[in-house]
């Protein structure tokens, strides 16, 4: 069962949602966890799942770790109940309470005291001694909002950026040109602050837009109109290039009952409703 709660307002530039999810699989569960560029900062109450890294060797997750999972899909062995507590943040959410670079942060778990400082282990220990996801909420809510008194690296970049990507309908050159410097200059702040380049970026929007569609049936030539697409092989390129699944098997994909309770009830995608902070 997935459930999801609203932020509070002073956080809602930088964090999309909380969310819990509790699994208690029938039988051995591969799930296949799609790219996406919002971190996620997780917290396992229960056994943690099983997770094939690049060599296709099973592994355990950790118990806290941040993830952004923006290159490849992520699949899980579920083999047992799962229970956890998550804050989803909004694709350039992190670097607003943390030091780090995101583009060191892709594709890996990142344990907390690397990725937040002090401020991952004051949300693991309050996440953790909360008895309710109600509770967990106010907790995170307390924690992250007292962190938004601290000063942050490239703050007064973020509103920039996020007002040049135009619904993924531009090119990075394009949204160096509107920020007035170099395209190359634009790339290294963009992947500084969200962690992927601008390009793949703008893959991801479409991508994410285009499930939406796919999922509710839309014919497959009316989403890559819509999406941004050239035409429709190119959007079949691109969706298998990202998922690892023709459009095809990609819509029985999302009919699956684990993953489609994730997405079908999470918020859209964050690049859906633009932000300022």
């Amino acid at each position: 069962m997935y459930k999801s709660f609203e932020p509070n307002q002073s956080l809602s530039a930088f964090v999309e949602c909380f969310w819990s999810w509790q699994v208690n699989p029938g039988d051995n569960a591969l799930e296949d966890i799609l790219p996406d560029a919002a971190p996620e900062f997780i917290v396992h109450f229960a056994t943690a799942p099983l997770v094939s890294n690049e060599s296709g060797e099973w592994e355990q997750q950790y118990p806290e770790f941040l993830y952004c999972a923006a290159h490849r899909a992520v699949r899980l062995s579920v083999s047992e109940p799962m229970s956890l507590f998550a804050i989803r943040f909004r694709p350039w959410g992190v670097t607003r309470f943390s030091n780090q670079s995101m583009a060191k942060m892709l594709d890996r778990q990142v344990l907390p005291a690397e990725a937040l400082g002090k401020l991952g282990a004051e949300l693991i220990s309050g996440v953790r001694a909360a008895k309710s996801d109600d509770c967990r909420v106010q907790v995170a809510n307390s924690v992250l909002e007292q962190a938004l008194s601290s000063s942050s690296r490239n703050e007064s970049h973020l509103n920039r950026l996020l007002g040049v990507a135009n619904g993924g309908r531009c090119s990075s050159a394009e949204m160096a040109k509107n920020l007035t410097i170099s395209d190359r200059s634009f790339s290294r702040l963009w992947a500084d602050i969200v962690g992927i380049q601008p390009r793949k970026f703008i893959q991801l929007m479409r991508f994410h837009n285009a499930l939406s569609m796919i999922n509710a049936g839309v014919e497959l030539a009316t989403v890559a109109a819509d999406c941004g697409y050239s035409d429709q092989p190119h959007m079949a390129r691109q969706i298998k290039a990202i998922s690892g699944l023709p459009s095809s098997a990609l819509r029985q994909r999302l009919g699956n009952h684990v993953y489609h309770d994730l997405f079908t009830s999470r918020p859209g995608a964050p690049w859906h409703r633009q932000n300022t902070l």
